[in-house]
């Protein structure tokens, strides 16, 4: 059984070999980075990466997990300045997709690896999506009436939100995930607010 400072310890690791790869997914793309890579920058070899990890594919879900938490919590900061509830809502939805294709571009992800990561991303995004929801229902609060049941429609736009998304990569077939177009989604996504909230607001 571990101790406290050998959990303390495995976790300064994690987030040293979580940095390491991080910076060769950036500079490789995702395709192309091997464990091998990783284990050089951060001078482990691949057994001992084994250890922490069981694969590439968990490491790289576990990078993109603690990018995008920071970048919630940036996003969140910059939405509190926005007066407008609707505003408030619509730069939420976009954003986020907009972090998303960022993510995909930055790490060079091919549509199809994309495909075969998307449900483990979907299973291990539980903990950032209920943070996403909480602060959804909060914005949705300001922006409907009180008899209405704001955790219910930001569930709603958060689902269909991610629906358009994926819809894009599928129709994008198997083409590099650059050449996805997000600007019909982001367009349709900012409709579905502004229609859900003028039909509340009646």
């Amino acid at each position: 059984m571990e101790t406290k400072t050998e959990e303390t310890k495995t976790d300064q690791k994690r987030r040293a070999i979580r940095q390491a790869a991080a910076d060769c997914f950036a500079r490789y793309g995702y395709d192309k980075t091997t464990l091998d890579d990783i284990g050089k920058v951060i001078r482990l070899n691949k057994a001992s990466l084994y250890y922490y990890y069981k694969n590439k594919e968990e490491l790289f879900i576990d990078v993109v997990l603690q990018e995008s938490a920071a970048f919630m919590t940036d996003l969140m900061t910059k939405v509190a300045t926005i007066d407008d509830p609707a505003e408030q809502i619509s730069t939420y939805l976009t954003e986020r997709l907009r972090y998303y294709k960022q993510v995909l571009n930055l790490h060079s992800l091919s549509i199809e690896n994309l495909q075969t990561l998307e449900p483990q991303f979907e299973q291990l995004y539980t903990s950032v999506l209920q943070q996403e929801l909480d602060f959804l229902e909060t914005l949705m609060r300001k922006a409907i009436p009180p008899s209405e049941d704001a955790r219910q429609l930001a569930s709603l736009l958060l689902n269909v939100a991610d629906a358009l998304k994926h819809k894009a990569v599928r129709d994008a077939g198997f083409g590099p995930t650059h050449a996805i177009d997000y600007s019909e989604v982001e367009h349709e996504t900012r409709l579905l607010t502004k229609l859900i909230l003028q039909g509340v607001n009646a």
